[in-house]
């Protein structure tokens, strides 16, 4: 269903929710005594500032703010201006529109922006013939604006940290997710393959929420660089380190479901949710580190009872020893005052250079995104109905730069229109009296951001209702209008679904080279950087070692999301999806038999073993980057690959007897990342690429 209430309130955006609604509240008790209509105007720049809150906004508190205003008044300046000039106005929108389509290379802050200038603008030309004096609406729709990022601003300097905690708060939720999928794997004729797909998504879903939180600690370094360490980043690296500790693997599945008892499985799969709870839980009982531990130490010792229980077992358990300290101890991480180093953009003088470089995706999307608004503009003018302004606000709220998003977007906002027409046209049943109509403003607006990224459909459905009420108070015909807007909600969906088709598509298959080959080169480096550990002794969480880990990890999630936006293309072009599925798979199983090797990772005992080591970490830097050229190159410097190449089973083949104790995880374990490197490549051989 597209309006699912079965939701998680932790999700839900209460602050910026929260602090659009109160102001809404304000504003509109002003309007009852004073002016209606400017506070209906006021509350609409409330909205759009609350949609460009981002945690980019109070990095530069006093700019954020004076860009925001210039932005809006500027926009919402040139519509009044241009508007009775049709030729000019299409001009000014055509090119308006693409360069503020350009700002996301800017950087998260100036794309927030950007878009809700925009909004603006179109708020403008839907309010243009209801003021007597056109120009009030600007000032209004700025001052709403306004009146939010003072709020805003406020709220934040007495409580900085608390976007950091829900988003850390949530991490951990989805790792403990993520830890009671992986118990169904110790179930007796459970479907391995099913639940390990469903464990690659996952552990994406926590790659990319780690990525928002380091966008966010970054941020907070910057507003305060005299005290760069803090709880909340010593959170971040502790997920990090839970995420890489759950997702090793260390056993065959499917073996082990054939040999394990069904009692020591279902022992094991309970110590492992009990394990998944002690992640989730935001208070944590002392007794129960000694109870986990104690429930471990049994299943070792059932273990070692038993003569066809898989050697890798003991291993596993041991890791579940370290999960368990990690969840109930204080971690100490080096280099506590390591800062975070820019992210990647450009300048505004680059930002102008590139503005013509049609090669650039953004660029692409830009001009779609300019070309549908013109033509959106043409057929409201054509139409001669003031209110069909709303195609616009259709075209540009679901058009997103790939398929997969602008497709889902679509289907939500034509329901959620159906939906908010269907409440629109009993409130008008109802006849309610002026200041009861006003006084539901202020709960359509907090349900319109609380499920603005979680449920778009509820959220249009919200200010569908917000605009019939709207219409009402200022005693213009709703019913009339809400048809209009019904009419050109589908319009604009057949609009979106076409220019992403047809103007300048940025299909999936396009990308899959440059995307699996990055992958290739960041498990590399995660790997060089393991094994440069264990032949330093070393096993603290450095720097180069977080930060090769957490890019692996980035890579991995951004190849699961290519793969699943692949999926949402026409048929046509999902010829890569079935490698692309194996790829996913087999990518996911070398990074977490890597990451086995990590959670393990000490000093080696033997010379020998260290140098034997040393070469196959050169065997498969030079296999990944043999399939990362193989990938890249084209003509006579593309690589030769090879579907079968089995010089590193002999060399690992050699090793083992030179392993004694704890070294043999390191032989079994390359044993896996060795059959999965052979599986990559011939799947690289043998696939469409």
């Amino acid at each position: 269903m597209v309006l699912n209430f079965k939701l998680d309130a932790s999700k839900l955006n209460w602050t910026i929710a929260c602090k659009a609604a109160g102001l809404a509240m304000f504003i509109l008790s002003l309007g009852l005594v004073f002016n209606l209509d400017f506070a209906l105007t006021a509350t609409l720049g409330v909205v759009a500032a609350g949609l460009a809150d981002s945690p980019d906004f109070y990095q530069h508190r006093l700019q954020s703010t004076l860009l925001m205003m210039a932005s809006f008044s500027l926009a919402s300046i040139s519509v009044t201006l241009l508007f009775p000039l049709p030729w000019l106005f299409a001009i000014g929108l055509f090119c308006s529109s693409y360069l503020f389509m350009r700002m996301p290379v800017l950087g998260q802050k100036y794309g927030a922006i950007s878009l809700c200038s925009l909004i603006i603008a179109i708020y403008t030309m839907l309010g243009y013939n209801t003021y007597e004096t056109p120009w009030l609406q600007p000032f209004w729709l700025v001052i709403g604006a306004l009146s939010y990022a003072l709020l805003s601003l406020l709220i934040n300097a007495l409580y900085p940290t608390r976007w950091l905690d829900r988003q850390l708060d949530q991490i951990f939720k989805q790792i403990s997710l993520y830890q009671l999928t992986k118990t169904r794997l110790f179930q007796r004729e459970a479907n391995i393959t099913d639940i390990q797909v469903k464990l690659t998504a996952q552990s994406a879903d926590i790659a990319e929420q780690l990525g928002v939180i380091r966008h966010g600690l970054y941020v907070y370094q910057q507003r305060n660089k005299q005290h760069v360490g803090s709880s909340q980043m010593d959170r971040f690296f502790k997920a990090q380190l839970l995420h890489e500790r759950l997702s090793s693997s260390h056993l065959d599945y499917q073996r082990l479901q054939r040999v394990l008892p069904r009692t020591l499985l279902a022992d094991t799969r309970t110590v492992l949710v009990k394990i998944a709870r002690v992640i989730g839980a935001k208070h944590l009982d002392a007794s129960a580190e000694k109870e986990l531990v104690s429930a471990v130490d049994d299943l070792e010792t059932a273990r070692a009872n038993l003569k066809d229980v898989p050697p890798r077992f003991a291993y596993m358990l041991k890791n579940l020893h370290k999960v368990i300290a990690l969840c109930f101890n204080e971690q100490h991480f080096p280099e506590p005052e390591q800062s975070f180093s820019p992210f990647t953009r450009i300048s505004v003088k680059q930002y102008l250079s590139q503005a013509a470089d049609i090669s650039l995706s953004i660029n692409r999307h830009a001009l779609r995104m300019a070309t549908l608004m013109l033509l959106a503009y043409g057929l409201i003018k054509l139409s001669g109905d003031e209110h069909a302004y709303w195609l616009m606000l259709s075209c540009l709220l679901v058009v997103k730069p790939n398929y997969h998003d602008t497709k889902k977007r679509v289907d939500k906002r034509v329901y959620g229109t159906i939906v908010g027409v269907g409440f629109a046209a009993a409130l008008s049943y109802l006849r309610l009296p002026d200041i009861a109509l006003t006084s539901l403003i202020p709960g359509l607006v907090l349900l319109f951001f609380l499920f603005f990224h979680l449920n778009y459909a509820i959220s249009v459905a919200m200010i569908t209702v917000f605009v019939a009420i709207s219409l009402d108070l200022q005693g213009y015909p709703a019913n009339e209008a809400l048809i209009v807007r019904t009419l050109v909600t589908v319009i604009g969906a057949l609009m979106a679904m076409a220019a992403l088709r047809y103007l300048w598509p940025d299909w999936q298959h396009k990308q899959s080279r440059k995307i699996i080959s990055q992958l290739f080169a960041n498990t590399a480096n995660y790997q060089t950087a393991i094994f440069n550990q264990y032949f330093n002794g070393d096993v603290e969480e450095t720097t180069n070692f977080r930060l090769s880990r957490y890019h692996a990890y980035q890579s991995e999630a951004e190849l699961v999301r290519h793969w699943q936006y692949m999926l949402a293309e026409p048929s046509h072009k999902q010829r890569l999806s079935p490698d692309l599925y194996q790829l996913v798979g087999l990518s996911h199983h070398l990074l977490s038999h890597l990451s086995a090797l990590s959670t393990h990772r000490t000093e080696l005992q033997s010379n020998q073993a260290a140098e034997r080591l040393a070469c196959l970490g050169e065997l498969i830097q030079s296999e990944l980057q043999l399939m990362h050229d193989y990938l890249l190159l084209k003509g006579p410097h593309r690589p030769i690959v090879q579907a079968n190449n089995d010089a590193f089973t002999r060399a690992i083949n050699q090793i083992l007897p030179q392993l004694v104790g704890n070294e043999l995880l390191i032989a079994y374990q390359l044993q896996l990342i060795g059959k999965d490197l052979k599986k990559i490549r011939q799947l690289l051989v043998n696939g469409k690429w």
